[in-house]
């Protein structure tokens, strides 16, 4: 297959509609406008077959075509990846389910929504089913003119576009954001003052924070059909150091998080949609020394079992190179009572190139 000429009618791959899963179909139409497979006949033939071995997907020559057999429509999407790419394959094994790639939209420039449809295109080929944009701000709220301003924030109808075309694709679309820490670029401004802590931190038991973080909420709600979102709340390394102390006093920084936590995903409930966050603080606020994977770090148990259970914890950790490590940090999130999802990092953030040194 790959030995073909390159740029011949031979090099060219086609699948027939009538005979091929909607869902695959679909996907290789998006695909067909930039790639060299089209409807119809002509080229290589290309079949599909469910399989019921899970995370599996089998390349076979058919009569002069190829079959792929798999068991999740990103497997199958995949393999006419590799085949476009002349990389051929027996037999590939992909054991998560949900396999997906966090694309960060609040450092450097925020993708424009056609070339950010070339990247789903891309992902889709190298089996990805899942997506998430990380916005901080850099997405319109409605009567909330200053976040997001000058950011080149999405529109809802930009979202609603991209959503869609990530559905084509077989991808699920997921929102991102920031509810707790890391909203800097809104906390600069004067409308904002009321729900301040610090300079990064929203101020947490102050009615107008959770009015805000609703319209959060309900901008990813109505922009996306994934019941799934990521409310952010890493670093948030000042938590109840700034004008919260001044209203409330000293306060132990896990009750305060716990506390806001609970809000948070009562709003997400509230709204229908599943929240995650990331994990990081438990294990900071553990530490006497604030860092994230301090070995000596102590959850109490009254904090573990005040985590709200529909909270699901992601652990992201861009830095360790060995196994035994990672081992041990899931099993502490799964001591918390969770069973955690993972992110790892391909180091691209305020960067316009691949770097880990």
């Amino acid at each position: 297959m790959s030995k073909k000429a390159k740029g011949s009618d031979a090099s060219m791959f086609s699948w027939d509609a009538k005979a091929t899963p909607k869902e695959i179909s679909d996907a290789l139409d998006v695909i067909s406008r930039n790639f060299p497979v089209r409807k119809g006949g002509g080229g290589i033939k290309l079949s599909f077959r469910r399989m019921e071995e899970a995370g599996k997907c089998r390349l076979k020559k058919v009569n002069g075509g190829v079959l792929v057999e798999y068991s999740r429509p990103n497997m199958a999407i995949r393999a006419v990846g590799s085949l476009l790419s002349g990389i051929e394959f027996k037999e590939e094994y992909c054991p998560f389910s949900m396999f997906g790639i966090m694309i960060d939209c609040s450092r450097n420039a925020v993708m424009t929504v056609g070339y950010m449809k070339k990247y789903l295109e891309k992902i889709s080929l190298l089996g990805y089913n899942m997506v998430m944009l990380y916005t901080e701000d850099t997405y319109q709220i409605k009567d909330e003119p200053f976040f997001g301003y000058m950011r080149g924030a999405y529109t809802q109808e930009e979202l609603r576009e991209l959503d869609q075309f990530a559905s084509r694709l077989g991808i699920e679309m997921i929102p991102c954001i920031q509810t707790l820490g890391h909203l800097e670029q809104i906390l600069k401004w004067g409308a904002f003052k009321d729900q301040k802590d610090t300079s990064s931190v929203l101020l947490v038991d102050e009615k107008k924070t959770y009015e805000l973080i609703e319209k959060m909420i309900v901008a990813w709600k109505n922009s996306v059909r994934s019941r799934r979102i990521h409310v952010g709340m890493d670093e948030t390394h000042d938590i109840g150091r700034g004008r919260f102390y001044d209203l409330h006093g000293d306060e132990r920084h896990f009750d305060i998080f716990n506390r806001h936590l609970k809000k948070v995903v009562g709003l997400c409930r509230k709204h229908g949609l599943d929240p995650m966050i990331w994990s990081d603080m438990y294990f900071r606020m553990g530490s006497k020394t604030g860092e994230y994977y301090d070995r000596k770090t102590v959850i109490p148990a009254d904090v573990a079992k005040a985590i709200p259970k529909e909270a699901e914890l992601v652990y992201w950790d861009y830095y360790h190179d060995n196994k035994e490590f990672y081992l041990d940090w899931i099993e502490r999130h799964r001591k918390l009572g969770k069973e955690p999802l993972m992110g790892s990092g391909v180091w691209t953030w305020n960067k316009f190139w691949y770097d880990r040194i």
